[in-house]
Order: structure tokens, then C-alpha cells, then sequence
């Protein structure tokens, strides 16, 4: 049955679990408030189907934003100017998504039946249903991954050998690009990450992955938007307590605590325009895990933890830093800072395929270029 969303609360819990299956990346809690609330307010209702509710002939395809970071200042004017940028056509994410969209199925020459977006996080999950909701269409209750991914190759699509073609893609200023193939899905997020630098960013509007729903279901994490807003529900009802404060939310996710600890540095790696967030963090131990030195690796999300020389947890599995006061997820765009208390919860992958030897060797470390195979957390790390 679908799951209407007509209130405040649900919105809060989506986007809270959204930002905790985010792991760091994807955007903050705030993202996809700022998306969903406003559309909450106005009285309009957000809605999500289990795709058993869909016909198996109907079309869907993810919509996102790709491009990577921005550069921290803003593109010469004269440059601007040479090139005719002088206007946004489309100065807000969702009218780009819709657009891109528009592109794409026009191209095709089908009409949805439904979105579904490529990964959980606060803001591509949330700009997923609000382009839906522009479109007078659902989203579906499930996504690509289970967690949310640097690169648009590590979803099940890729498990099962889907290309992510055709892809359509529209920039802030209005530029329409379709790109019928490519090699594929790294060169297509690489695509992706060009188009952003000549349009000097701002997150270029992108779908993909045009299917119908009997393609799609097999790569689905089914359930997944739902799994969020019980963990977002957890994260906020445990944040209210005095004692145990993770106790909700080991109940809904069957995870627990890494270690508690304060962020001594941070160390960036790379923090190249259009590409990714890479970086450590430095955390010393603290109460039952005083003497002991972690640091956390990050390419836009966390994908190992080691304990002072050993590797502890490694990615598909799921990491989230939280702050000790209210349980709320921090991100990697800042909000770990030295001296920051934080707590390190840990999770296993949401979806079966994730546990295979193909799902760990294209979402494990190795992939980025980490010198080690998958680590248990559930094995390593007490």
C-alpha cells in the first residue's frame, strides 16, 4: 500500500534517516527539509509506492545531481560573459531535475510511471520525490544502493550489468545534453563531472537509468525510503532520552556503537573542484575506548574506520558520525571539526547483495584504491 506523506514529523524522521544512511555524504538533515517542508506546509502530499503497486510495463528512472564539489569561489565575470551566461534558466534543483527529465522521456518516448531514486541520502532522495511531486508522479519506496555513493557505477544497476544510458543532462543556465552511450557508468560520471566544470557547477541535473519496472525491481533495495524514516524516528526519539540514547536505534537498524571519541584533525587528501570530498578524520577514544586512535576514510562518504593500525570496518557497510548531544548525523562538509565530540554507529548493508563477493569487490575498499579486502565490523571492531 503506498505510504501518503502529509506531515511534519514524517518529513523530519525521512530526512533525519535519509542524512544517516547518507554516511557523511548527500547532504545534511537541513537538504532535504528544505526541499520537503515547504511542500508539506503549502498542504501538498508526498508520495511513496512499493513498486508490487506498479505495473511491470511502467517506466521509471533515477534523477540526480552530479558535477561534485564547487569551487569555494565563484567563476570569473568576464568568462561568464564570453560564454553568454548572464541568466539561469533554471536557478533551483528541482525545475532542472524536472527538465532533465522532460529530456529524457522525450527522447525515449515513454512517459513515467513512477521515480525512484539512485541512492538514500538527504538531498538526491528528497529532490527525487519533490520532482516526482512536480511531475504528478510517485517515487518508489526502494533505491539503487542502500546507502549513499561517491560515483554513479557503485549501485546494483551495475551488479546486474545495466547500463546507466541514455542520461540526460541540463545545467543551471539551460544547456541540454544527451548522451545516447557511453563506455560506462565511471565514464558517465565522468561525463557528468566535465559538464560541471564547463558550466562552472551548481550540480548538473542528470537521469538515467530509463527503465521499466520489471528491469528495475531486481536492483532495487525494496523498502529502503521506509527503513529511513524508522531510523530517522530512532535517531530523534533516542536524542530525547537521558540514558542510552542509542538504544531506538539499535533496535530499528540491529547495528551499535563503533566507539565514542573527539575529532583531533582533519586531513584533506584532495579537494579538487568536480571531483570529491577526500579526506581522514583524526578521533581520539574516549571512555571505554580511551588509548585508542581511529581515523575514519572519506571520499564524499566513510568507507574504512581503522583502529590505530587496524582496519576495523570498510564500506558497503554503513557508518554514520554522530553528534553525542542529539544523535543528529554529521556530514563531510564541515561539520567535523577538531575538538568535536562525536559518536561512530555502525550498521551492515541494507541489501543481500552487498554481503556477495561481487557487491563487496565493487562497493569495498579495494575499489578505492585502498590496499585491503572488506572488513566485518561485526567481527573487528569491539
Amino acid at each position: 500500500m503506498a505510504l501518503v506523506i502529509s506531515d511534519l514529523e514524517t518529513v523530519e524522521n525521512l530526512c533525519w534517516g535519509l542524512a544517516f544512511f547518507g554516511t557523511g555524504g548527500g547532504g545534511r538533515v537541513e537538504a532535504g527539509l528544505d526541499m520537503l517542508a515547504p511542500a508539506i506546509r503549502a498542504g501538498r502530499k508526498l508520495t511513496l509506492v512499493s513498486p508490487d503497486e506498479l505495473s511491470a510495463q511502467d517506466w521509471t528512472c533515477w534523477a540526480i545531481i552530479l558535477g561534485g564539489k564547487d569551487p569555494d569561489e565563484p567563476p570569473p565575470a568576464a568568462d561568464l560573459a564570453r560564454l553568454g551566461l548572464d541568466k539561469e534558466e533554471f536557478p533551483t534543483l528541482v525545475p532542472r531535475l524536472v527538465e532533465s527529465v522532460r529530456e529524457l522521456t522525450g527522447y525515449a518516448g515513454v512517459s513515467l510511471g513512477a521515480l525512484v531514486s539512485m541512492e538514500l541520502s538527504s538531498a538526491a532522495t528528497s529532490a527525487t520525490i519533490m520532482t516526482g511531486l512536480e511531475l504528478g508522479i510517485p517515487t518508489i519506496d526502494g533505491d539503487y544502493v542502500g546507502r549513499a555513493i561517491p560515483e554513479l557505477e557503485l549501485s546494483k544497476m551495475e551488479l546486474l550489468g545495466k547500463p546507466p544510458t541514455p542520461l540526460a543532462m541540463v545545467d543551471r543556465w539551460g544547456n541540454r545534453i544527451l548522451v545516447k552511450s557511453a563506455v560506462n557508468a565511471t565514464m558517465a560520471d565522468w561525463i557528468g563531472r566535465m559538464v560541471s566544470r564547463a558550466a562552472y557547477g551548481r550540480g548538473i541535473a542528470t537521469t538515467g537509468h530509463l527503465v521499466q519496472v520489471s528491469e528495475a525491481k531486481p536492483a532495487l533495495v525494496k523498502g529502503s525510503l521506509s527503513c529511513a524514516i524508522a531510523a530517522g524516528a530512532a535517531l530523534r526519539q533516542g536524542g530525547a532520552l537521558k540514558d542510552d540514547t542509542l538504544a531506538p536505534l539499535k533496535a530499528a537498524t540491529g547495528g551499535r556503537v563503533l566507539f565514542h571519541g573527539e575529532a583531533t584533525s582533519v586531513d584533506w587528501l584532495s579537494n579538487e573542484p568536480y571531483m570529491w570530498r577526500e579526506l581522514v578524520y583524526t578521533i581520539e577514544g574516549r571512555g571505554a575506548w580511551a588509548g585508542a586512535t581511529y581515523k575514519v576514510w572519506v571520499k564524499n562518504e566513510h568507507h574504512a574506520i581503522w583502529r590505530d593500525d587496524t582496519v576495523i570496518a570498510t564500506s558497503p557497510d554503513i557508518f554514520a558520525v554522530l553528534d553525542p548531544q542529539t544523535n543528529k548525523p554529521l556530514t563531510t562538509l564541515g561539520d567535523v571539526t577538531p575538538g568535536r565530540p562525536v559518536t561512530v554507529f555502525g550498521m551492515k548493508a541494507l541489501d543481500a547483495a552487498w554481503h556477495t563477493a561481487a557487491g563487496r569487490a565493487l562497493l569495498g575498499p579495494r575499489h578505492f584504491g585502498l590496499g585491503f579486502d572488506y572488513v566485518d565490523f561485526e567481527k573487528g571492531s569491539r
